[in-house]
């Protein structure tokens, strides 16, 4: 597997492997900021909502979580070059759960 060259960069993220359609266990990456900025998250696809997907990443809220995160500032959906996709959408409710807008 070969990792981005600045792999503490969130947006050289969205070069990581190959592209998909988010499923469950995929690398998603995230506009932070501004969409053409320099800002970026990464996290794991957990699932979604209608209008969120549902990321577990580190360093948000200062901590492991599951955050939902806009649909709309999806950058990147990735899976490692040469492996299987196994994942799958995973449909969850939004109930109860904060819209984020900064996950640091």
């Amino acid at each position: 597997m070969i990792l981005p060259d600045t792999p503490l960069a969130a947006r050289a993220w969205g070069r990581f492997g190959d592209p998909v359609a988010p499923v469950f266990g995929a690398v998603l990456v995230f506009w932070r900021g501004a969409p053409s900025g320099w800002q970026g998250h990464v996290g794991f696809y957990h699932g979604e909502d209608a209008g969120a997907y549902h990321v577990l990443g580190g360093n948000q809220s200062d901590a492991v979580t599951v955050t939902r995160i806009a649909k709309t500032r999806l950058l990147a959906a990735r899976w490692p070059a040469g492996v299987p996709v196994t994942g799958r959408p995973v449909r969850r409710t939004a109930a109860g759960l904060d819209l984020s807008s900064n996950e640091a």
